[in-house]
């Protein structure tokens, strides 16, 4: 995706017309942004954090070089400085700061996007969640990230005769595969094709660590375990034992 094109999501999700998850992903997606950084005499780099007159910290992130240079005419090298990096979406979006207030997207280049400080650790974990989901697709995924990671997401059903049970993955072989989720757009996608298909339970999503869910799994009677099967991006499944290998990570 070009930087027009990009910009053209951004004013879209203003405007009401896609959801924010999109254009969430297209940021992680977008390997070119332009960050403006310090660097020190040992030539460490680190990105600018800079401090309004309530002592609110922010950062300047620039979809395209376009963008930098107009926030460089209108702030000044004088409190922008000189320098600036260039970072994949992954990485920036994954290692922003906690101590920031604000994160500004594009200011003075139109459309503009602010997140307040409350917001950040979403775009964090939205960060991660893509990291696991491309690992996931690799041939030997990082397991020790997989066991890290905070946020899967699985659905829970009440049972009649007391107690729960894992929501399985549906599959055409009739195989028990257990349904995992890295964020929150491939749990809505399979909430929504559940409820069009007739759901006959009360859905209890329940967020939970790695290594909590696989020491589970690890236990359970299932045939395998299938990351986000409903989509937005592709599906990847895994047999049993893969949850044993992740908890000896």
């Amino acid at each position: 995706m070009d930087e027009d094109e990009l910009r053209q999501a951004m004013q879209d999700t203003l405007d009401g017309k896609q959801p924010s998850h999109a254009l969430l992903r297209l940021f992680l997606d977008h390997a070119g942004w332009h960050v403006p950084a310090t660097r020190d005499e040992g030539g460490q780099v680190a990105l600018l954090q800079l401090k309004d007159n309530a002592g609110r910290r922010y950062l300047f992130l620039c979809t395209d070089r376009r963008a930098y240079e107009a926030c460089l005419r209108t702030v000044g090298a004088a409190t922008l400085g000189e320098h600036v990096i260039t970072v994949a979406g992954v990485e920036l979006f994954a290692n922003l700061p906690e101590t920031l207030d604000f994160v500004r997207i594009n200011p003075w280049s139109p459309p503009e996007l602010h997140y307040r400080g409350d917001q950040i650790p979403a775009l964090r974990q939205w960060a991660r969640a893509v990291q696991i989901e491309r690992t996931l697709a690799t041939p030997c995924p990082d397991l020790s990230l997989i066991k890290q990671f905070d946020a899967f997401y699985i659905v829970v059903q009440q049972l009649e005769e007391g107690g729960r049970a894992l929501t399985l993955a549906p599959d055409k072989r009739g195989r028990k595969l257990a349904a995992v989720f890295t964020a929150p757009d491939t749990l809505e996608a399979f909430l929504r094709d559940r409820r069009d298909g007739g759901l006959k339970f009360e859905p209890l999503v329940v967020k939970v660590s790695g290594a909590l869910l696989f020491d589970d799994l690890q236990h359970a009677p299932i045939d395998g375990i299938v990351f986000n099967c409903a989509g937005p991006v592709s599906p990847r499944l895994f047999v049993a034992q893969f949850a044993k290998a992740v908890m000896a990570a």
